[in-house]
């Protein structure tokens, strides 16, 4: 287990035993631990074994095909211990995204996509869409050191590797962070609804979120507060104008807006 990078194990077995043997061996070793939808089959067994693997300390991921994660899947996933789903997308390229943001919006665990990337653009939707890893495999080892290096940079530079879309244009549920107030018949009213929020409450934890916050400034934007403004993508003088009144800098802003949509989903499903 000598190695220069992150190593993740990937065990299929009948039996419990030799699991959790695996388990202690990724625990102690700070290692992933893989387990396939494909060799497991049984949803019950996968979820009363993910509990007995747990306790070894072990960071858990299921590996599994969108075919095989139903909603009611998903959902007992999300009220289990398990860490990563890594949702194996390949060769369905023009409806990855959809599907990572299908997984994102029941705010269960954080979401690996294996997906057919040949550039940075590739990856960077499926983040958009809800994806907190991109995984490759088979991928020449020089574009994986490349993008990743070039992710890492975008992160740095930006604030938010994996900011959202906004909600109108079809982003996953932390696009809330970049919404208006919920005043006219929009796209805002479906999410808040998959979110399980009343707009009233949505107004309230921006509002309280904003509070002494460089975000509570915005005098002469739309609604009188960067809380309300959209991401930084977006061409915007009157944003613009108060994040330079406000001293804030787009990274700070981004930055801020990451932490709003963790407030805006924070106890939600």
């Amino acid at each position: 287990l000598r190695r220069d990078a992150a190593l993740g194990l990937c065990a299929t077995c009948s039996e419990d035993g030799p699991l959790l043997d695996a388990a202690r061996i990724a625990a102690q070793n700070l290692c992933l631990l893989e387990l396939k939808m494909s060799s497991i089959r049984d949803p019950i067994r996968l979820l009363e074994l993910i509990p007995i693997l747990k306790r070894s300390g072990v960071t858990l991921s299921l590996r599994i095909r969108p075919e095989d994660l139903s909603n009611t899947l998903l959902q007992k996933l999300n009220e289990s211990d398990l860490d990563l789903i890594h949702l194996d997308l390949r060769g369905l390229n023009g409806v990855s995204p959809k599907l990572v943001k299908k997984a994102a919006d029941i705010r269960g665990p954080a979401i690996m996509a294996l997906a057919d990337v040949g550039d940075f653009e590739d990856a960077r939707t499926l983040l958009a869409m809800g994806a907190d890893v991109v995984s490759l495999r088979g991928a020449d080892p020089e574009f994986v050191q490349w993008l990743a290096g070039a992710m890492l940079e975008y992160d740095l530079l930006s604030g938010w590797c994996n900011a959202p879309k906004h909600i109108c244009a079809g982003g996953d549920l932390r696009g809330l962070t970049f919404c208006c107030p919920p005043v006219k018949n929009c796209a805002v009213f479906g999410a808040l609804k998959r979110a399980g929020l009343s707009p009233e409450e949505f107004v309230n934890r921006k509002l309280a979120f904003a509070k002494g916050t460089p975000l509570e400034k915005g005098e002469g934007t739309c609604f009188g507060s960067l809380v309300w403004c959209c991401k930084i993508s977006k061409p915007c003088y009157l944003r613009d104008e108060a994040l330079s009144r406000a001293k804030l800098s787009e990274k700070e802003y981004m930055e801020l807006k990451k932490k709003l949509a963790e407030k805006i989903l924070q106890k939600i499903h």
